[in-house]
């Protein structure tokens, strides 16, 4: 169906319909939401697209929803926590390194806003990649003859 003619459909249906497509999604989000407390980034993508597809909504109604149920729950989304890793990482970064003990903070904030459902080992491998797509790297422990390897070794 093309967008114009997908803008015809939802126009000529009630609002009711609307809403009560609204609510199921919501019922769909809530049932994806019962196995955990984090929504991946592929189950969010997974989701949003049903919502769009099957649902009739558009990507901004989808999202609202989903955000919606998200914090009604309690439940963290992990682009969400990366976000804001990410930015606390900006923050903490000094000459395009991060310090052994910054490195260690992110990894405790995003264990915290993802309930401690995701391994430690996991968080790390995921911090040490967002670092490294900054383009950032360890910094060493000590001012000359430090090492990296506590980065390294992640």
């Amino acid at each position: 169906m093309s967008t114009t003619n997908e803008d015809e459909y939802r126009r000529g249906r009630g609002d009711q319909s609307q809403e009560r497509d609204k609510a199921k999604f919501a019922d769909y989000v809530q049932l994806h939401t019962i196995e955990g407390k984090v929504i991946t980034r592929a189950d969010e993508r997974k989701i949003l697209e049903e919502g769009m597809m099957r649902f009739g909504l558009d990507f901004r109604e989808a999202q609202g929803i989903l955000l919606s149920v998200a914090q009604e729950r309690e439940i963290a989304l992990v682009s969400h926590v990366e976000h804001h890793i990410d930015i606390f990482l900006q923050q903490a970064a000094k000459r395009n390194k991060v310090s052994r003990k910054d490195f260690n903070k992110a990894v405790q904030l995003y264990r915290g806003q993802t309930n401690d459902t995701i391994p430690e080992r996991e968080i790390r491998t995921r911090v040490k990649q967002m670092v490294e797509n900054n383009g950032w790297t360890g910094k060493r422990r000590r001012w000359m003859l430090g090492s990296r390897r506590w980065f390294k070794k992640i």
